[in-house]
């Protein structure tokens, strides 16, 4: 578990070390919520499932964090803690 706080400075950290193929996928408490971001070769895809449910392909890293800075306030307005799921 994370704090909801930190997600940006993790994710910006763990953006950097992905390879291809790799996945990160953060998760409310409840599991009814999540956010799922993948490498595919040197862009990234994130997946919004929960409120709406949307994919975005070939984001660049600076794409990546804009977007989860704007799904974070939607799709975890009241939680302070988070699941990380890495695979």
């Amino acid at each position: 578990m994370i704090d909801n706080k930190n997600l940006l400075k993790l994710l910006r950290i763990e953006l950097r070390k992905m390879s291809n193929g790799n996945k990160l996928k953060f998760l409310t408490y409840k599991k009814d919520r999540s956010i799922l971001v993948e490498k595919n070769g040197d862009n990234f895809r994130v997946v919004e499932s929960g409120y709406h449910k949307i994919v975005w392909n070939n984001l660049t890293e600076a794409e990546v964090l804009k977007r989860i800075k704007k799904l974070q306030k939607i799709e975890f307005p009241r939680s302070n803690k988070l699941y990380l799921v890495k695979d």
